[in-house]
């Protein structure tokens, strides 16, 4: 699937380098400028009739704003100044704040290429990376990323802002028993503003409401599963929903099955809608179209193919027969599919902001919001990941007997990890979602007997932030 960068604002304003109120050591950012900006230009050289500008840029490194402006300046001052014949580089910057630049995109309409920049922080690096896109040719032609060690005014900065965030933790609010076999959990707010808690095993749905401190079953359907079916070690599966025009819409599906069934929730009527060939994970919306994202498991396995499916949602459907695939980049290896474990769309709203996924080899690895992938800085190794709300990520450790519930910082389409807390137990799944009128996490966790002298115990524990 080709995905355009997104394109955003209004009106035009030139800064100077001269404003800098901000006198930080600037050698690390400046080395960036001039190597993300030869790049550039060395990319160009070749190239006739060049119009491009500088239409999205994000700082995801911790830097303040003036800071993360200054380098905008730098590169956009080399491109301006460039004697390059046939090429033509227009400042679009209306202002910047809050990470993010505004630029006046009535004018991209003259441009043939676009050019998106990014600022992260890597351990003690500061890293840049750089796309540009080709309008004729409807793709991204180029990529390229730098890192330089941060002068110690910036790493200062970087650190007071992480030691203020890491203060405000998670806690485990409530815990329940739960049976086993439970392959996801979802709390949904109805229309009435209730909230309800959908219990997915293999062959049912139950529905619960709370009563004080206990959950209260309301609902329960069977769910008949057809030919063919594909015996699994352990059964695994996911229960997505979004609402659209005071309906709720229901799937569920795993990896035991090739068809994933479709449930819509009004009148206070369920109705069984069909069927999808994949797992729907998540409904988002990207230049300005909705989709159900999801991917489809290996038949039988416990981890999905290589790809990414996007079915359009229009005009009250789900548009399975225009299905678009995105190829997930370096997810093979030679002669055999790599494929993935577990992935988490982090939507503001609707509105995909990043992507994050475990791969084969157990590796987090981090797409922005237009499915390219940038490196991070993580080390850490998980198995369950999920988003909540687009400002945090949860992502597991994946021990069988003592695991970890490790949070990241994902707001704005930034991953910073923050925080961790031991676990006891293996934990099964994440599903972000509410208790009450908390937000937060639902952790699903197995808890083995060291001895085998008893069958394992299975929990449901709700975590949520300390300050909410």
């Amino acid at each position: 699937m080709k995905i355009k960068p997104s394109l955003i604002f209004l009106l035009l304003f030139i800064f100077t380098l001269s404003i800098s109120p901000v006198n930080l050591s600037a050698e690390g950012l400046e080395n960036l400028a001039v190597r993300s900006s030869q790049a550039i230009l060395d990319f160009f050289k070749d190239k006739y009739d060049v119009r491009t500008a500088i239409v999205k840029f994000e700082n995801f490194s911790g830097l303040p704003d003036i800071t993360a402006q200054k380098y905008y300046q730098l590169i956009a001052a080399k491109l301006e100044t460039s004697k390059k014949e046939s090429f033509n580089f227009f400042d679009l910057m209306i202002n910047f704040s809050k990470n993010r630049g505004v630029f006046n995109l009535n004018r991209t309409g003259k441009l043939n290429y676009l050019i998106y920049v990014k600022l992260i922080k890597n351990r003690e690096k500061l890293g840049a990376g750089t796309v540009i896109f080709s309008k004729s040719l409807d793709k991204i032609v180029f990529l390229k990323y730098y890192e330089e060690f941060l002068p110690a005014g910036e790493k200062d900065i970087i650190n007071t802002v992480n030691y203020g965030f890491k203060t405000g933790g998670f806690t485990k609010i409530t815990g329940i028993e739960a049976e086993k076999n439970l392959l996801d959990f979802k709390s949904i707010k109805a229309l009435n503003g209730e909230v309800r808690y959908y219990f997915y095993y293999p062959g049912k749905i139950e529905i619960y409401n709370t009563a004080g401190s206990n959950f209260k079953k309301s609902f329960s359907f069977k769910l008949n599963w057809g030919r063919p079916y594909y015996p699994a070690k352990e059964a695994e599966g996911k229960l997505a929903y979004f609402y659209r025009d005071s309906t709720l819409y229901l799937t569920v599906g795993n990896n035991f099955s090739p068809k994933s069934k479709v449930f819509t929730f009004r009148d206070n009527r369920w109705r069984e809608e069909g069927s999808l060939n994949f797992v729907p994970f998540q409904f988002i919306k990207i230049n300005m179209s909705y989709y159900l994202a999801g991917a489809a498991y290996h038949p039988g396995k416990n981890f999905f193919k290589d790809k990414i499916l996007l079915a359009p949602f229009r005009g009250g459907k789900i548009r399975k027969e225009e299905l678009y695939e995105k190829n997930m980049p370096h997810f093979r290896e030679k002669n055999k599919t790599q494929a993935f474990y577990d992935a988490a769309f982090a939507v503001n709203g609707d509105n995909l902001e990043s992507l994050h996924v475990i791969d084969k080899k157990y590796n987090c690895r981090y797409f922005a919001a237009d499915l390219v992938e940038w490196p991070i800085d993580d080390d850490r190794r998980g198995g369950a990941i999920c988003a909540l709300d687009g400002k945090w990520l949860a992502i597991s450790a994946y021990s069988t007997k003592n695991d970890k519930l490790c949070l990241y910082k994902i707001q704005g389409g930034s991953r910073e990890f923050v925080y961790e807390k031991k676990i006891k137990g293996e934990i099964i799944f994440i599903s972000a979602g509410a208790w009450k009128s908390r937000r937060g996490f639902w952790v699903y966790v197995r808890i083995k007997d060291s001895r085998q002298l008893r069958d394992s115990e299975y929990r449901l524990q709700f975590w949520s932030k300390n300050d909410d």
